[in-house]
């Protein structure tokens, strides 16, 4: 029962995370200062706070499920530290762009949806196959 309600939080914290990251990477492709102001805000308070839940929440799931051992877990976890820094990424884009007056830059973004996409893919690739 722990196991499984750290579990559901663990995803929670996840879809907030991603979803987050998510927001930024479109709002630099298609930028607006007004826009990027508040959702600097949002990441600061909702997204990061979602991404140190997620890590937590995860790193006990590798606890009780005993798979520090297993090698699908140390990529999963090169892969998680790749999407982190993914998310710094793009927190310091958003924060040069506002500070670059967003509306007259041009639009990004692109190559960190790609990105993120793909490391997302792989992270589930790895936990629901455990290979």
């Amino acid at each position: 029962m722990l196991y499984d309600l750290i579990k559901a939080a663990h995803l929670i914290a996840l879809y907030v995370w991603v979803s987050g990251m998510v927001s930024v990477a479109l709002s630099l492709r298609y930028p607006a200062l007004i826009h990027m102001k508040s959702l600097k805000n949002y990441d600061r308070s909702v997204t990061t706070p979602a991404m140190i839940l997620a890590l937590i929440f995860g790193i006990s799931l590798g606890v009780l499920g005993e798979w520090f051992t297993s090698a699908w877990l140390i990529l999963k976890i090169v892969l998680v530290l790749g999407l982190s820094g993914l998310h710094g990424a793009l927190v310091g884009n958003l924060r040069r762009a506002i500070l670059n007056n967003a509306n007259d830059m041009k639009p990004n973004g692109m190559i960190f949806l790609l990105i993120g996409s793909t490391l997302l893919a792989l992270i589930i690739l790895l936990v629901v196959i455990k290979p």
